[in-house]
């Protein structure tokens, strides 16, 4: 069965939504701020890691049937539970659940009540919230996920238009940072949204959603994903390039900002008034509590599968996991994931780019991997000075991205290696 235009268009808006996230609303004003007349080299970085890895994320579990096991796979099964383990962790109480709470507080009830809710008391209601949701699911879910994820898409589509309109200001300040490397800088922060991690776990519900309306072959499943992701992707630019812009004319609006929703809210501020601030303020945590509880929920979920636990005991733990780290506040929550997440995008990276072949043998998948990994933990944690000068040498080293040459050189190695056993062995 194949579907109608009006079906694939509506899976497209839906994978939109579904992407529109704390991550992807918070950064791009920063950066953008922060790269001024460097702007368009940052975000282009930003788009390819941002959104063209998100998309083939997608492309790559739909050749897998929608199966994070068989994507990770090639990494082997020890290795491969790892991965799939860090994915979840990483999306739950590590770093995407605490920042739900934080860019709620940040972005909305922090501005709108003057700070008299302080982050410590508010954090610990919307954990509260977020477990008596997932415990309990009900129809208050699923109306603020229909209703109010899409009303939250049109304001960021009308903010876009009007920060293009009527920019704050034409006054661009480029900081130290983005003045030498602002594509790579864009690129390393394009990892932040976590869009290429959750790309592994939305996928299943796309998937999921087009086999619903009655699609069973592979090749359509696989077609319908591709244009879905594309229309998501085209969203995403969007939304995106203007943050960006609105970013990089509001540095006199708030020229000590230390992340992105401080930036954002400024400007709302500044354009919309306090009316404009609460109305965002409600929006950004309701949507922002979906968000939560469908992190925590997918996680709890795993966890119970391959652990055997109790999964409303899950819930609870891994919402008070949440709720600790988000005290420590969004910057500091947004620092503690910069080095995490560089260090283990690189394989997630290259696992997606195997999944987009039909059939990877593990022996030529899992050394690159291993270098990849590898290499991200040694540039994103190790420090400067006790990283080995040989490491230093690597090409794109100085623009954080020292693990493509050996990664690609590892793949090449080991294909070259296995052809030659294959022939000698044929003969």
């Amino acid at each position: 069965m194949k579907l109608k235009k009006s079906e694939v268009i509506t899976l497209g808006l839906m994978t939109f939504a579904l992407f529109v996230g704390a991550g992807n609303i918070i950064f791009p004003p920063f950066i953008g701020m922060q790269a001024g007349n460097n702007l368009w080299f940052a975000v282009s970085g930003f788009l390819i890691t941002g959104v063209g890895l998100p998309v083939l994320a997608i492309i790559a579990m739909a050749n897998k049937n929608g199966s994070l096991e068989a994507l990770t796979a090639p990494a082997g099964k020890i290795f491969g539970l790892i991965l799939t383990l860090i994915c979840y962790l990483a999306l739950g109480p590590l770093f995407g659940s605490p920042r739900t709470a934080t860019v709620s507080y940040e972005i909305g009830v922090a501005p709108a009540t003057h700070g008299a809710l302080s982050l410590h008391l508010f954090s610990v209601l919307f954990f509260i919230a977020v477990v008596l949701c997932s415990l309990n699911p009900s129809k208050l879910v699923t109306i603020v996920g229909k209703y109010l994820s899409p009303i939250k898409v049109v304001l960021l589509i009308i903010l876009g238009i009007y920060a293009f309109w009527n920019p704050a200001n034409n006054e661009l300040i480029t900081t130290p940072e983005y003045v030498a490397m602002p594509f790579s800088r864009g690129m390393i922060n394009g990892y932040l949204t976590m869009d290429t991690l959750a790309a592994l776990v939305f996928a299943v519900i796309i998937i999921t959603a087009i086999r619903q309306r009655g699609v069973s072959r592979s090749s359509l499943i696989t077609r319908y994903s591709v244009i879905t992701s594309l229309i998501a992707g085209l969203g995403l630019v969007y939304v995106y390039i203007s943050l960006f812009y609105l970013g990089a004319h509001s540095h006199f609006l708030a020229p000590n900002a230390t992340n992105g929703a401080v930036v954002l809210q400024s400007f709302i501020a500044y354009s919309f008034g306090y009316k404009g601030t609460v109305f965002l303020a409600v929006i950004i945590t309701l949507a922002c509590l979906v968000t939560g509880i469908g992190l925590t929920s997918a996680c709890a979920g795993y966890l119970h599968q391959i652990l055997r636990l109790n999964y409303k005991l899950l819930v609870i733990i891994l919402a008070g996991i949440s709720c600790a780290i988000s005290n420590i506040g969004l910057t500091e929550v947004i620092k503690f994931s910069v080095p995490a997440l560089t260090a283990i995008y690189p394989p997630f990276i290259v696992l997606v780019l195997i999944g987009l072949t039909k059939h990877a043998p593990k022996n030529i998948c899992f050394p690159p991997l291993l270098v990849s990994f590898v290499l991200g933990i040694i540039q994103s944690i190790v420090p400067d000075e006790l990283t080995p000068d040989f490491i230093k040498c690597l090409p794109f080293y100085n623009e954080s991205m020292g693990r493509i040459i050996p990664t690609i050189s590892m793949f090449i190695v080991t294909w070259a290696i296995t052809t030659i056993r294959a022939k000698n062995a044929s003969r």
